[in-house]
């Protein structure tokens, strides 16, 4: 897949021109995936070139930066999950409150037609787009008449009769359902970034962890244990249990650390990037009374977490 940081770095189109899906695919949820289906097996058939138009940062953090939302993936995790799907090229939109002022038509006419050539455009049937949000599907057919474009809104993607999205994923992870929110995202939800050091307990307590740094930016799971498959330097997988929590049993700072035991695993992970998918939920998080009751207690969660993935290697 071709990457383009920039508008002002994508190749002219060719003869054929582009199929084009639009959107912030924050998660690459399933309902992003139906989309990006479409679009790739449209261009297919046009012998078109497939494109996806993303934009970062998330708009909601330029133009309500006191709600904006958690992110569910990483604009690099981004970028890999729409390259596994089969794009041939992903341009990246930096998102301003200079770009957020174009009219719709203005965006239709500069970006669509003159910058991408796109022949056909799909969107989500909520999509929304302009000044203050005010192109909508219907506008946007409306504009491709005149532009040379036509417009495909591919309706949404429901689980249990509620539309997937990217808000209800967050809600999800918030409340610690994380096969739930892997069940939208269609893969368990991932969270990406250093090793760090950390209090150094985790020996004392015959489980050394490995501390995750990840930006305050992104999305994570509700306080608790959980199930979590590890990979290293984004190579070696190993088995692990992942605790996301304040650690009250020692510390009173409420800052949420992320601790990883990897299983049967030895050896120096710092300075590592470390990626962890959540498979499960083991336990809310609780306060223990001395270190030996946590110690007692963590025993028990890899225990179980053992249990889980030889579960889950016996049936795959």
């Amino acid at each position: 897949m071709q990457l383009y940081s920039t508008l002002g770095e994508v190749a002219d189109a060719p003869a054929t021109g582009r199929v084009v899906a639009i959107g912030v695919f924050d998660g690459v949820h399933r309902g992003h995936q139906l989309i990006l289906s479409q679009t790739i097996e449209q261009a297919r058939a046009k012998g078109a070139l497939s494109m996806a138009v993303t934009f970062y940062p998330h708009p909601d953090a330029v133009l309500r930066p006191r709600s904006a939302p958690r992110m569910l993936t990483s604009l690099e995790r981004k970028a890999e999950l729409l390259d596994t799907l089969g794009l041939d090229e992903l341009v990246v939109v930096r998102f301003d409150r200079q770009f957020a002022s174009l009219s719709p038509e203005l965006f239709c006419r500069a970006v669509l037609s003159d910058h991408l050539g796109a022949k056909v455009v799909f969107v989500g049937e909520n999509f929304r787009f302009g000044h203050k949000g005010a192109g909508t599907p219907f506008d946007l057919a409306e504009y491709g008449t005149t532009h040379g474009f036509r417009v495909r809104p591919v309706p949404l993607v429901k689980d249990a009769d509620e539309a997937i999205s990217s808000t209800r994923i967050r809600e999800l992870l918030k409340r610690g359902k994380v096969v739930e929110a892997a069940g939208l995202l269609g893969r368990p939800h991932r969270l990406e970034g250093r090793v760090v050091s950390g209090a150094g307990r985790g020996r004392t307590l015959e489980a050394p962890t490995a501390n995750l740094s990840v930006g305050r930016e992104f999305a994570l799971p509700g306080l608790g244990i959980y199930v979590t498959r590890s990979v290293v330097d984004r190579q070696r997988v190993h088995q692990s249990v992942t605790s996301v929590g304040t650690n009250p049993t020692f510390e009173h700072d409420h800052k949420v650390r992320i601790e990883t035991v990897l299983l049967d695993y030895t050896g120096d992970l710092y300075g590592s990037q470390l990626a962890l998918d959540f498979l499960g939920r083991i336990r809310g998080q609780r306060t223990y009374p001395d270190a030996d009751s946590l110690a007692a207690q963590i025993k028990k969660d890899i225990d179980f977490a053992r249990r889980v993935h030889d579960e889950d290697a016996a049936l795959a």
